[in-house]
């Protein structure tokens, strides 16, 4: 599956969270990024059928389960649209 979309939000501890998303708007992978240093982060998305969702994540580097409720009509577009 080739990501489509992307999600980012902070987390409580300040490390950058994203999300990698088809365009379904399943998580692909997920990953952290704090102080130059990147983690993976355990991510999926709830209820992604809807226009407005939830993404989790469980941050690496501090332990935080991490919920953020996105627009999918607001997601930006990596790459090119599947054909």
């Amino acid at each position: 599956m080739t990501p489509t979309f992307v999600a980012t939000s902070r987390c409580e501890c300040q490390a950058s969270l994203s999300a990698q998303l088809t365009e379904q708007r399943f998580v692909v992978s997920g990953s952290a990024l704090l102080l130059g240093k990147r983690e993976l982060a355990p991510a999926h998305s709830i209820f992604p059928e809807r226009e407005v969702f939830d993404i989790g994540w469980l941050c690496p580097f501090c332990g935080r389960n991490t919920l953020r409720t996105f627009a999918a009509s607001a997601l930006p577009r990596v790459g090119r649209p599947a054909a």
